[in-house]
């Protein structure tokens, strides 16, 4: 690949720009820091609740209270507020600033207590109620016991007031962003989980595990309260002052609650669909845990895209939405575009490792007490979603940049009426994974028992058909990257758009994308077939299987790509191999630039991909806890160093990118 060089580092690139890198690696940092944490919480859980009815109890209360800190902690709110805020700021209008945060402040705070206050009403009622219901209905609540419904029921109470403090705590994020200021908002995330740790080992060899469960609830409280806490000194030190109105006349308070509709419509819908998850998961799956396999198998994807996705669009967000402001389009592209293309850099080797490793990393971070009961059963199904969920996490990424570009534009309704669809078609796709698809398996069963080895093709269709039935909870992960892949589709269609209107001509990657997976197709084909001429044959070692695999799928895509490159630069002046195909950065469009950071993210993490299969299958199996640390560690250790070396080697703008943001900040401190 020594065609492929780097062109010099990017000293042109906007020094605003440069921040979005420099501020997203500090939101990332403590992201990671949050996140370990909450990987660490959730193994402790695992080990003292296992997959039981009080685990899933209480995962379905947190259900709500912790998607409202999803959506508006982490982007909804701070999309319809952000964008306002700092237009007041960068027109001089500090005191308007001010007293639009502080309208918002009290006016949420009112109602989400006034909501509050309704639905523990409601679910005191629902209480009263259930011996009646129980009773009544007896076939319609088989699924729970009695005693796990009501723990439910009061764990909701319970912890509905930790909406309140963390989407307060959300409006403070905003203000300290769009101030600058990354670091304090970043961290109070951590808080929760210390309090949630905490509470684990208070309770820690409970044989009284319903019991145990309250004090993890009153630490989420706890936690609530000291992320809203932290921010108020930091933005009081940086000028903001909170004025006691809850005036709705106000003009930014209007805008807010103008671009906020739709949000809270994008609210209700996403909340529709993890509910609707959850609920189906508890329904239409038989066994216990689904709900607790759901949770935390989609909690391995959730690490690195806070990481990515979040941490890239926090820091993005307000410079998107004064560029949008003044008028400064091509600037606005350039940084939308920058916010796509690292998210795309750094999802697909995660998800290419959390795929190949998804078992192993299970087993080290939940694999302990009872999670290892029935052979370990918890872990399998636990590491089938993480898989299914990771192959969307470029999906949610970009959908979270975009969403987060349509937001700076003050177009609200989009990114509403996608996730509307998205949702329609998540949940056709979990009733055929969950529901059709068993249902389907039931009826051929009868066929596939009466001739269990019969080798004809029939017999094959049949088992074909058949094996989508045992996805289960699997099966609902695969639902939401489905809908999200066409989500994303939608997204970028209308954000083009949007640009065009402005006389913008943005990158169309249909071209890319189709010589993408048709050169992928190629390359897997062939590297099937370099697989299977050594794969069974005594006299051939299983290193040459590999060998013949890594070279049949590599090659054939590199040579693809190559090729279309240098047809693309062909009337382009030719200089020297320090430059990518040897022709500088100036002389390449910003479409084949999109293009090219497509095309080496992609050649990268399959060579990082062949390593880490490679090391994964070297190592013995698992047994003491050393041996499942080494299996889940050392292949990650190898790959990040592969994918390294490969994305230099390629000379990957985004490479370049985001080691010169992170040279410059080492240096500063």
């Amino acid at each position: 690949m020594s065609d492929a060089h780097a062109s010099p580092k990017n000293s042109d690139q906007p020094q605003d720009q440069q921040s979005v890198i420099e501020n997203a690696g500090t939101v990332g940092f403590w992201t990671i820091a949050s996140r370990v944490l909450g990987l660490y919480r959730f193994r402790l859980m695992a080990q003292i609740f296992g997959a039981t009815g009080v685990a899933d109890a209480f995962n379905f209360a947190f259900v709500f209270p912790n998607l409202t800190r999803r959506l508006f902690g982490e982007g909804a709110l701070s999309s319809a507020f952000v964008p306002v805020f700092s237009g007041q700021l960068a027109k001089g209008e500090k005191e308007a600033a001010n007293r639009t945060a502080s309208v918002l402040l009290c006016r949420l705070f009112y109602w989400l207590s006034l909501g509050c206050i309704v639905v523990i009403a409601l679910a005191a009622g629902a209480r009263l109620a259930l011996p009646w219901a129980l009773s009544t209905f007896p076939t319609l609540f088989t699924r729970w016991a009695t005693g796990d419904l009501l723990l439910e029921i009061q764990l909701i109470q319970w912890l509905l007031p930790y909406l309140v403090f963390i989407n307060l705590s959300a409006v403070l994020m905003g203000i300290l962003n769009s101030l600058g200021h990354f670091r304090i908002p970043a961290f109070a995330p951590v808080l929760l989980n210390i309090f949630m740790i905490a509470a684990c080992w208070m309770v820690k060899g409970t044989s009284q595990p319903s019991q145990a469960i309250w004090y993890v609830a009153y630490a989420v409280l706890a936690g609530g309260v000291a992320q809203l806490l932290i921010q108020v000194p930091p933005a009081l030190a940086r000028g903001f002052r909170y004025h006691p109105t809850a005036s709705p006349s106000d003009p930014g308070y209007q805008e807010v609650m103008a671009n906020f509709k739709p949000v809270v419509l994008l609210v209700a819908v996403f909340q529709i669909n993890v509910m609707l998850d959850n609920i189906i998961a508890q329904i239409f799956i038989p066994e216990s845990g689904p709900v607790t396999y759901l949770n935390m198998g989609t909690s391995i994807y959730q690490l690195p895209f806070s990481i990515i996705a979040l941490a890239l669009g926090t820091a993005a967000l307000p410079l998107l939405s004064a560029y949008w402001a003044q008028q400064r389009t091509q600037d606005f592209v350039k940084t939308l575009l920058t916010g796509i293309r690292l998210n795309i850099f750094l999802a697909i080797p995660c998800t290419v490792g959390i795929v190949l490793l998804a078992v192993d990393i299970v087993r080290l971070l939940y694999g302990t007490g009872r999670f290892l009961e029935n052979n370990a059963e918890p872990v399998y199904r636990t590491a089938g979603v993480a898989i299914y969920s990771t192959l969307g996490l470029v999906f949610f990424s970009v959908n979270a940049m975009l969403a987060r570009g349509l937001y700076a534009m003050k177009d609200m309704r989009t990114p509403t009426s996608t996730s509307a669809w998205s949702v329609a078609i998540n949940l056709a796709f979990n009733l055929i994974f969950v529901v059709g698809w068993p249902a389907l398996a039931r009826v051929l069963d009868p066929y596939r028992m009466t001739s269990p080895s019969d080798p004809s093709t029939a017999h094959y269709v049949i088992e074909v058909l058949c094996a989508p039935a045992s996805l289960k909870e699997s099966g609902i992960a695969l639902a939401s990257t489905i809908s999200n892949g066409w989500q994303t589709w939608m997204l970028w269609k209308v954000v083009r758009q949007r640009l065009e209107e402005r006389s913008v001509q943005a990158p169309r990657v249909e071209r890319m994308l189709g010589r993408l997976l048709s050169a992928a197709a190629i390359s897997v084909i062939a590297g099937y077939i370099g697989y299977r001429q050594f794969a069974g044959k005594p006299e051939w070692e299983g290193f040459w299987a590999f060998f013949g695999a890594a070279l049949g799928a590599i090659v054939p895509f590199w040579l693809l790509g190559k090729q279309y490159f240098i047809a693309q630069l062909k009337d382009a002046p030719q200089e020297d191999a320090r430059y990518r195909y040897g022709v500088r950065e100036e002389f390449w469009s910003d479409e084949l630039k999109f293009e090219y950071a497509l095309y080496s993210t992609a050649m990268a993490s399959a060579i990082m991909g062949f390593l880490v299969w490679a090391v994964r299958d070297s190592l013995p199996p698992e047994g003491n806890f050393i041996a499942v640390l080494q299996r889940a560690i050392v292949p990650v250790v190898a790959g990040v160093l592969v994918y390294q070396s490969a994305a230099s080697g390629m000379m990957s703008r985004e490479y370049e990118e985001v080691w010169a943001a992170l040279t410059r900040k080492f240096r500063r401190k």
